[in-house]
């Protein structure tokens, strides 16, 4: 082959159209909660309402990263950008459909799911770019799990968001392992409001609280029971700095058993050593 068929071959190449390329790709996929069961009439105004929403929420992303597909009772996005940005874009719509749901009873609500997987770009017979693949699949089955205007994410997503931002992990509540109609496994996460990470922050505090309090009433429990028989047996063998050496190690000890063997490790010698420890049994 010359070198003009190689230059030939290869612009020819570079002009195909890449079909067959893998894109790893952000999936927001919607779904209108019962949308089937309202008549026509009812099921204009809901999606004119939800396709206004969503329109609005799409329009700082930009358009050559953003492929949007109407699904008939929802919409899926497909975005090629920053992941995190199809978070907060979600976050709003959500908040969004929550305040639509609060107008009236007979208004609407919006189940939501975020995944990052893989997908293939083609045209549909209108020319316009649409998406295949377990990237968009993923998000549908995440979808469903979720409750009316919930939004759920799956692990391949949180596991990249949750590394961008000490903060981000902050957003989501593990809801536990999901199955689909094929027995397919899925790890769900729960995006919170922002009054649910208030909350969520606020319990991990009592947590802790609770914690400190038992551990200080433990220490409390054990002072007031062997202080004095601990600090005698211990003053027989190394003098008055029992005493000091009692108070310290207290601070560190929630067992009985903790606290002789701290103060073990200050007697020097093998044989004393153990005629301390064989003292525990009187404290009983």
């Amino acid at each position: 082959m010359t070198e003009d068929d190689q230059n030939k071959e290869e612009q020819q190449k570079e002009s195909m159209p890449r079909n067959n390329r893998t894109w790893l790709c952000t999936v927001l996929f919607m779904d209108i909660v019962e949308y089937s069961k309202h008549s026509v009439d009812h099921q204009m105004m809901v999606k004119q309402s939800f396709s206004m929403l969503v329109s609005d929420s799409l329009k700082g992303l930009p358009k050559d990263d953003c492929i949007k597909l109407d699904t008939g009772d929802g919409a899926a996005i497909c975005y090629l950008g920053a992941p995190e940005e199809v978070l907060y874009v979600a976050m709003g719509l959500r908040d969004a459909f929550v305040d639509v749901k609060a107008i009236c009873e007979t208004c609407y609500e919006v189940r939501m799911g975020i995944n990052l997987g893989p997908v293939k770009i083609l045209e549909d017979i209108n020319g316009q770019r649409n998406i295949i693949g377990d990237g968009i699949n993923a998000a549908q089955r995440i979808m469903s799990f979720a409750e009316p205007n919930q939004l759920l994410v799956s692990r391949a997503y949180y596991d990249v968001i949750s590394c961008l931002s000490e903060e981000n992990p902050g957003m989501f509540a593990y809801i536990g392992v999901h199955n689909d109609k094929h027995v397919r496994q899925y790890d769900a996460y729960k995006v919170l409001s922002v009054e649910g990470r208030r909350q969520a922050a606020a319990a991990a505090d009592d947590v802790r609280i609770a914690a400190t309090a038992a551990a200080e009433q433990s220490a409390a429990n054990l002072d007031e029971r062997i202080l004095k028989i601990v600090q005698e047996q211990l003053a027989l063998i190394i003098g008055p700095m029992a005493s000091v050496l009692v108070k310290q190690a207290l601070r560190k000890s929630s067992s009985i058993e903790q606290l002789y063997q701290l103060l073990a490790e200050e007697i020097p010698t093998d044989a004393e050593r153990e005629r301390f420890l064989s003292g525990k049994d009187h404290t009983h």
